[in-house]
C-alpha cells in the first residue's frame, strides 16, 4: 500500500483574483511543470480553471504556492479547491484553450506601466525590438484599454488586427519565453505604427518602411515640444495634450488654448531623480510613482518656477513616471519634464479617435498611433499624505481591478455615483468594480459616455443587475436616467455621506452589521429630506445610518452660485456670526440682503462652502472658482506647518457651530498662514469630539475634503489620542469616484428590507 503523502490527488482550482492579462496561465504552466505535475490552466469568465495531478503532498500544496508566489501585477483573492478524478493518459501540464460559458468575474487586469525586462529591451540596439514604441510582455502594457470581450485573448482584444510574424509567433507559443500567452505582444515588423502630422497635413498613416526606426515619429514629436510647440500624443486611454513643463510661455499658452487658466497641469518626468528634485516625495510617494499602476502623484512643490506654472497657489505638483514605451522614448533627448494633461474638451470625456482628436484639440501636431483604444481612459491621481498616498481619481493601472466583496450580501446590482467625478459600479459574483473616471454629468457628451459605459460594463460583464442604486438627489442625471432605463427593478436610492461612509467600509473589507461611526466631509450631498448636507457625522454601518451631529447650517445666497463665488460664502458666514457691521472687507451688503430669503439662499452644512468662505476672509479665494475646491486647496496650501493651536468649534446639541469659530478668525491678528492653521485644526478638533461623543469605538473618514492634509492629520491625531480606531480610504477614491461602491454594498445589504436610507 503506497504512503498517502505519496498516492496521486488530481484538484480543480477555480481562481478569483486579477488573473487574465498578468501571465498567469504561463506562471501557472512554470510551476506546475517544474513540481512534476500534469494537468491544465485556462481563462474561463470566472477568472481562471488550474487542474493539477500529481503526488498527493505536493498537489495540495499547490494552491498556497500559487497564490504566494505569482508575481505582480497579478493577484489572486482565493482560491475554490474540489478534488476530481484521476484522469487516465495525461502526460503533461498544457494551456487548454479559453472558454467564456460561464457566468462572468471581472477579472481583467488594468493597463500597466513597462516592466524592467521590456525597457531593457526598448534601450538595447542588438534586440529586435530596439526603439520600438508598442513593446510589452505578458506581465506589462495595455490590457483594459484594448480588450473587447472576455475571456481575455488576441481575437478580442484591438491587436487582433496585426497578425503575428514568426518571431513573434514563436514566443506566444513558447511556454519558456517571457512572451508566452501575451496577448498584446508585437514588434517592429508585424505591430502597431506612430507617425506625427501636423496641424492641417494629411492625417493617414504612412507606408511602413523596412527597417525604418520605429520611433522616428515620437522623436519628431519630442522636438516640436522643445521648440514650444503643442502636441497631441495619442497614448495607452487617449490623448494627451504635451508641452515643455519647463517653457512658460508654451505652459501660458496651452493653457489659453485649453481654457483652464489656474487649474493644475500633469508634469510627466524623465525618472525619479527629476520627480524629487521638484516635488517632496516620501517613500510610500515614491513606491506608488514606480509601481504597475504608475499613477499622478500629487505631492508638495520643490520648484517655485514649476509650481508657478503648473499649480498656480495650490503648493503640490502633480507628478507621473512615464508608463509606456512611448512615454520613455519622448525623454531621449534633454527635456525632463513634459506637462501631460488630458485631451479633451472642458468637462467632457478624454478623446480617444484620431479624428475627433485633429478637429478639436489644440494642438500644433498630432502624434498618432493604429493600435486601437477600446476603452477610454484617464490617468488615476492619488495625493501624498502623513500616513501614505489616498486616491483622489482611480482609473488607469487600476480599473478594473475588482475588490473583494463576498462578505456583502450576494446581489447583483450596478450602482450610477452622483453628479461629479462620477465612476459606476457593479456589484456580481462576490466582486465590486468600480469603473474609470468619467468625470461631471454636466454636458450631453458626457452623458452619452455615462450611457454607453452602462451598456457596456453590462454586456462585458453578461451580467443582468437585479438592482440599480442611485444618490437621493431627485433630480441628478445618474438618478433621472435610471428611473427609465431600468424600470422594472428595484431602484435604491442612498443618500450621499452614507454612501461615502460604505465606501471606505467595504474599501476595509468591514462585514455587515458593524456599527461606526463616520466623519464625512464634502461639497455638497442631497440631505434626508432636502437641503444640501456636507459636514457631517453619521452612526450606522451598511443598511442604514443616523445624523449625530454637522455644521451649523448657513445660507448659500443665490444656491449654486455660491460654490462658484466664494465671496458669497464669506458674507454669509459673517452675518451668521452677528459680523454684518464689522466693516470687514470680504463684507458685501447686497450678498448680505439674500441671506435671510430662503427661495434663493438655501441653508447648508457643507463643509466645503466652509472652507470657501474662510479662503475668502482671508483673503486667498478668487472672485470665481475655476475649479471644484480651487479656494479650500488656496486656504491648505496658506495653513502655517509650526502651528498647532485652534479656534473653538464647540457642539451645541447636534450642530458644530460655526459662529464661534469664525467669530475667532476675525478678531485673530496673526498671520494668514497661522489663522488658516488654527481654522483647520478647530475645524478637525470639533469633528473629532463629535464622533468621540458618539460612543464608536472605530471611526471612518471620507468625503472629498478628507483629501486635506492638514484635516486628515488633525483629525487622525486627535482621535488616536482618544483610542479609537480610524480608517480612511485606501483603494477607493476619497470623493464621488468611490461613492458607486459605497451605494452598491447599501444597496446588496438593504435589498428586501423597507429601511430609510438615513434618518
Amino acid at each position: 500500500m503506497r504512503d498517502a503523502a505519496t498516492a496521486r490527488r488530481r484538484l480543480r482550482l477555480v481562481v478569483r483574483g486579477v488573473v487574465q492579462g498578468v501571465g498567469f496561465r504561463p506562471f501557472v504552466f512554470g510551476l506546475a511543470r517544474a513540481l512534476g505535475l500534469t494537468g491544465s490552466v485556462r481563462n474561463d469568465a470566472r477568472g481562471a480553471v488550474v487542474e493539477v495531478e500529481g503526488p498527493a503532498a505536493v498537489v495540495l500544496a499547490f494552491p498556497a504556492r500559487l497564490a504566494a508566489e505569482l508575481p505582480p501585477p497579478g493577484l489572486v483573492d482565493h482560491v475554490d479547491v474540489e478534488p476530481v478524478a484521476l484522469l487516465a493518459g495525461e502526460a503533461d501540464f498544457t494551456i487548454a484553450p479559453s472558454d467564456g460559458a460561464e457566468p462572468t468575474r471581472l477579472a481583467l487586469a488594468p493597463d500597466t506601466a513597462t516592466c524592467g525586462d521590456c525597457l531593457a529591451e526598448l534601450r538595447d540596439p542588438r534586440d529586435r525590438r530596439y526603439r520600438h514604441p508598442f513593446l510589452s510582455c505578458a506581465r506589462c502594457g495595455p490590457r483594459a484599454t484594448i480588450t473587447r470581450a472576455l475571456p481575455y485573448d488576441r481575437p478580442q482584444t484591438t491587436l487582433a488586427r496585426f497578425p503575428l510574424c514568426d518571431d513573434c509567433a514563436r514566443e506566444y507559443h513558447d511556454p519558456s519565453d517571457r512572451r508566452h500567452h501575451a496577448q498584446p505582444i508585437s514588434c517592429p515588423r508585424c505591430g502597431p505604427r506612430a507617425w506625427i502630422v501636423a496641424r492641417g497635413e494629411d492625417p493617414a498613416q504612412p507606408t511602413r518602411r523596412e527597417g525604418e526606426d520605429p520611433a522616428r515619429a515620437v522623436d519628431a514629436a519630442r522636438a516640436r515640444i522643445e521648440a514650444g510647440e503643442i502636441v497631441a500624443i495619442k497614448g495607452i486611454g487617449g490623448f494627451h495634450l504635451a508641452v515643455s513643463a519647463r517653457d512658460a510661455a508654451a505652459v501660458a499658452r496651452l493653457r489659453g488654448a485649453k481654457g483652464r487658466p489656474r487649474k493644475a497641469l500633469a508634469v510627466m518626468v524623465r525618472d525619479l531623480a527629476t520627480a524629487r528634485s521638484i516635488a517632496q516625495l516620501d517613500a510610500a510617494a515614491e513606491a506608488w510613482l514606480a509601481s504597475p499602476a504608475a499613477p499622478i502623484v500629487l505631492a508638495p512643490s520643490r520648484s517655485a518656477d514649476l509650481s508657478a506654472s503648473l499649480a498656480p497657489g495650490l503648493g503640490d505638483l502633480g507628478v507621473v513616471l512615464p508608463y509606456s514605451p512611448l512615454h520613455h522614448l519622448l525623454f531621449d533627448g534633454p527635456i525632463d519634464a513634459i506637462v501631460m494633461t488630458s485631451g479633451n474638451a472642458p468637462s467632457e470625456p478624454i478623446t480617444t479617435e484620431d479624428a475627433e482628436a485633429i478637429a478639436r484639440l489644440p494642438a500644433d501636431a498630432f502624434l498618432l498611433h493604429d493600435r486601437g483604444i477600446h476603452v477610454a481612459c484617464d490617468d488615476s491621481v492619488a495625493r501624498s499624505g502623513p500616513r501614505g498616498p489616498v486616491v483622489v481619481r482611480r482609473a488607469r493601472g487600476y480599473v478594473p481591478r475588482a475588490i473583494d466583496a463576498s462578505f456583502l450580501p450576494s446581489r447583483r446590482v450596478i450602482a450610477l455615483g452622483a453628479e461629479l467625478k462620477v465612476a459606476i459600479a457593479l456589484l456580481a459574483h462576490g466582486d465590486l468594480v468600480v469603473g474609470r473616471h468619467l468625470g461631471d454629468l454636466d454636458n450631453p457628451a458626457a452623458e452619452a459616455a455615462f450611457r454607453a459605459e452602462i451598456a457596456r460594463v453590462i454586456d462585458f460583464a453578461r451580467v443582468e443587475p437585479e438592482a440599480v442604486a442611485v444618490d437621493l438627489h431627485p433630480d441628478f442625471y445618474g438618478t433621472t436616467y435610471a428611473e427609465g432605463a431600468f424600470a422594472g427593478l428595484p431602484i435604491v436610492r442612498v443618500q450621499h455621506h452614507h454612501a461615502h461612509l460604505a465606501a471606505v467600509l467595504v474599501d476595509h473589507a468591514v462585514p455587515p452589521g458593524e456599527d461606526v461611526a463616520g466623519i464625512v466631509v464634502d461639497g455638497f450631498g442631497y440631505g434626508v429630506g432636502g437641503g444640501a448636507w456636507g459636514g457631517e457625522v453619521l452612526v450606522g454601518g451598511y443598511a442604514a445610518v443616523r445624523r449625530a451631529a454637522h455644521l451649523r447650517p448657513v445660507a448659500l445666497p443665490g444656491g449654486d452660485r455660491a460654490a462658484r463665488e466664494p465671496g458669497r460664502m464669506a458674507t454669509s458666514l459673517l452675518v451668521d456670526a452677528g459680523l454684518a457691521g464689522s466693516g470687514h472687507a470680504a463684507f458685501d451688503p447686497r450678498i448680505a440682503a439674500i441671506c435671510g430669503v430662503a427661495s434663493v439662499s438655501p441653508r447648508t452644512s457643507s463643509a466645503g462652502r466652509l472652507f470657501d468662505g474662510v479662503a475668502a476672509i482671508l483673503g486667498l479665494a478668487p472672485a470665481e472658482q475655476e475649479f471644484e475646491g480651487e479656494a479650500a486647496a488656496r486656504l491648505e496650501a496658506a495653513a502655517d506647518p509650526s502651528c498647532d493651536d485652534a479656534y473653538p468649534l464647540p457642539l451645541a446639541g447636534a450642530e458644530l457651530d460655526t459662529r464661534a469659530l469664525v467669530a475667532a478668525l476675525v478678531a485673530d491678528r496673526a498671520t494668514v498662514g497661522v489663522r488658516a492653521a488654527r481654522f483647520h485644526h478647530g475645524l478637525a478638533d470639533g469633528l473629532a469630539r463629535a464622533a468621540i461623543a458618539t460612543g464608536a469605538t472605530r471611526v471612518v473618514l471620507g468625503g472629498g475634503s478628507i483629501v486635506n492634509r492638514v484635516l486628515a492629520a488633525r483629525l487622525r491625531a486627535t482621535l488616536d489620542r482618544a483610542g479609537v480606531v480610524v480608517i480612511g480610504p485606501a483603494r477607493l477614491p476619497a470623493g464621488d469616484g468611490g461613492l458607486a461602491a459605497g451605494q452598491a454594498a447599501v444597496a446588496a445589504c438593504i435589498l428586501g428590507e423597507v429601511r430609510t436610507p438615513c434618518a
